[in-house]
């Protein structure tokens, strides 16, 4: 029950998700929503059972490999590639907060 609410929380934030069954529970991948510009996809894992739960939150990040000077970068946008990486920094933080949020009325209504 606890993985579909997870997955309904990325789908009120319009992020495409996929819930699927791992060894010792579920796992939500979600990706490409327009309320939180990620670098990357988030992962949650949900392993246990109603007596006893564990949720990790990961966040994939994709690397962004710049073999360009600093100062080189900035005559070819470098400032917006730095400015986009700082703004998905920013949203990842918010998405986990909001996340824990929801986790913490979820679960304390009991489900």
């Amino acid at each position: 029950m606890l993985a579909i609410r997870i997955s309904e929380f990325f789908k009120d934030k319009d992020f495409e998700a996929v819930k699927g069954k791992v060894k010792n529970g579920y796992q939500i991948l979600a990706s490409d929503s327009p309320f939180y510009k990620l670098n990357g996809c988030v992962s949650v894992i949900i392993e246990g059972d109603s007596n006893g739960f564990s949720i990790s939150f990961n966040l994939d990040v994709e690397k962004e490999d710049f073999r360009i000077s600093p100062f080189l970068m900035s005559f070819f946008g470098g400032g917006y590639l730095f400015l986009r990486r700082i703004r998905a920094k920013e949203d990842s933080f918010k998405l986990e907060k909001d996340f824990w949020r929801y986790v913490e009325k979820v679960v304390l209504r009991g489900i």
